[in-house]
């Protein structure tokens, strides 16, 4: 039995709260109907905050604060006052910081905002009282492209084997998938979650084809690929850094296709084992060097 245990997938992606990515994405969608560009940012680096009374905090790019340097952070927000402004024009809100803080604490949606060669980010609790009146204005933007739904094609890395060993695959043989692989959607690059069936996009935009491994290890790197799932695409347009897309169960028995260099290799349906995930081998396809790379419905004509 053939059985792949290296695994490549993209690790250390941070966990992203449903409830605060909904409520980032509001804020990140006020922002930018008013011409900023924005990034949601699930793992805020260190570093001190302006604080304001309203439980908001903000920060600006390549700024050192110190507490006891008042004059210095004054300066400071005299000099992004036309950013700042902008910001409270959109949000409605005061941003008139009555502290400097070493850290945010939990349940904030925090996201960079940058305009004008300017930034900075802001830190929006999840019960602040403005929260309910933010989402109903994100929610009354223009929809876009927000009632026209597309087909999303999920791919996603898989093991490498050896080249003898990926050509002697057969029927009842298991494929070992790690439960969190990396992945592609619509040439995005990013990690998929098989437990909640969410795709969230990878920081710094790694290509899904980089792996660790030379080249010359004489291995060949598989590639899953699930069924296509109906998404909006706004959903899609929406997708950035630290956001995470539903892309709804991934069950035992779901149908999947192997493949290699684009080409269809197998055909088979995801089982559990453990904590891990397997493609059960069904049937081969025949290899033709000569074919077009393989399309979503080569494998029923292959079986056929």
């Amino acid at each position: 039995m053939a059985t792949a245990l290296r695994m490549n997938a993209l690790v250390g992606l941070p966990k992203v709260d449903p409830e605060v990515s909904a409520f980032g994405q509001a804020i990140s969608r006020l922002l930018e109907a008013s011409g900023f560009t924005t990034q949601l940012v699930p793992a805020p680096g260190i570093g001190p905050w302006f604080s304001c009374l309203d439980g908001s905090r903000f920060r600006l790019a390549e700024a050192m604060l110190h507490p006891e340097r008042i004059a210095e952070a004054s300066a400071l927000l005299d000099t992004a006052e036309p950013l700042l402004s902008a910001v409270e024009s959109t949000l409605g809100l005061a941003l008139e910081p009555e502290n400097i803080i070493a850290d945010l604490g939990d349940n904030s949606a925090v996201v960079g905002f940058a305009r004008d060669h300017a930034s900075g980010e802001i830190a929006l609790p999840l019960d602040h009282p403005l929260r309910a009146q933010w989402e109903v204005r994100a929610a009354a933007l223009p929809p876009l492209l927000a009632t026209m739904p597309m087909l999303a094609q999920l791919m996603l890395r898989g093991p490498r084997l050896p080249i003898a060993e990926a050509g002697e695959l057969a029927p009842g043989d298991l494929v070992l998938i790690s439960a969190r692989p990396g992945a592609m959607l619509d040439e995005t690059s990013g990690q998929f979650d098989f437990f909640s069936g969410t795709f969230t996009p990878h920081p710094q935009g790694a290509p899904m084809n980089d792996a660790s491994s030379s080249s010359r290890d004489f291995a060949v790197p598989l590639t899953l690929r699930l069924p296509e799932r109906m998404v909006s695409a706004a959903s899609l347009a929406d997708l950035r850094p630290g956001m995470s897309l539903p892309l709804g169960p991934v069950t035992e028995g779901m149908q999947v296709d192997l493949l290699v260099a684009g080409r269809l290799l197998a055909h088979g349906e995801l089982v559990q084992l453990g904590d891990r995930f397997a493609v059960l081998i069904d049937h081969r396809a025949a290899m033709d060097d000569t074919a077009n790379p393989a399309e979503p419905g080569d494998v029923a004509e292959n079986a056929a």
